[in-house]
């Protein structure tokens, strides 16, 4: 068993253009998803795995975020403000000097998920190797992705890379949470970029991976995904 993640990112800047009229007036991860902030899914389960200590990014409207995140007192937060939204990579990049130099997890702020046993962060931990890896992503069956938009993931999700790979379940997409390790952001670009540069090049040294989630997964990216994933999380057991 490996040792315990320490920090935590949770991506939370952008614009949420596809929620709009809502986010004209409200940061994307405040908008409610079953009667909760979206954001305060991953900080739940962050805290349930042990936590302390969570780097947010924020950006439009972040005065309404950052005094919303005052108000967590089991939590350390720090903010990595963005002038303007720097993208996932940019984003992370900006962070680095709150990042240090240990692996961390990295999770969207519009990913919601459920666990089966074994907690995904948990799963992540125990197959995360330091040696081997600068990414190690979590990944969902396609068919079972609520609010996934089209996009290039079979690029990066391989059999070869992936742990526990099974036919039935691919593709599969990936899940909006991970590992990272600060050292790739090391001589990454400043300014606006994708995260997925950063796949692509350790792709290309063999140093991503990739686990499928046991659970529900949901992306609350449109006001219908929401709507979707507030029934399902609404159900018994859900």
């Amino acid at each position: 068993m490996h040792g315990k993640i320490k920090n935590a990112m949770v991506l939370a800047a952008g614009y949420g253009t596809r929620l709009k009229p809502l986010t004209d007036r409200m940061p994307k991860p405040l908008i409610s998803v079953a009667g909760k902030p979206m954001i305060e899914y991953a900080l739940d389960k962050l805290r349930t795995y042990g936590i302390k200590e969570v780097i947010i990014n924020a950006s439009h409207l972040k005065d309404q975020l950052t005094a919303y995140l005052s108000a967590f007192n089991d939590l350390t937060i720090k903010i990595s403000e963005e002038g303007e939204p720097l993208e996932t990579g940019g984003g992370l990049k900006r962070a680095l000097p709150f990042l240090g130099n240990e692996p961390v997890f990295t999770i969207n702020s519009d990913i919601i998920w459920t666990d089966e046993q074994e907690s995904a962060l948990d799963r992540l931990t125990r197959y995360w190797d330091d040696t081997k890896m600068d990414f190690l992503l979590l990944t969902q069956t396609k068919a079972k992705a609520i609010g996934h938009d089209k996009g290039e993931d079979h690029l990066f999700i391989k059999r070869d890379n992936t742990f526990d790979w099974n036919e039935r379940e691919s593709p599969y997409i990936i899940a909006g949470i991970g590992i990272m390790h600060p050292r790739i952001l090391m001589n990454a670009p400043d300014g606006k970029f994708t995260v997925k540069i950063l796949w692509h090049q350790a792709l290309a040294q063999n140093r991503l991976f990739c686990l499928p989630h046991h659970g529900q997964w949901f992306q609350t990216g449109t006001i219908e995904d929401i709507k979707i994933a507030g029934k399902n999380l609404k159900r018994p057991g859900g």
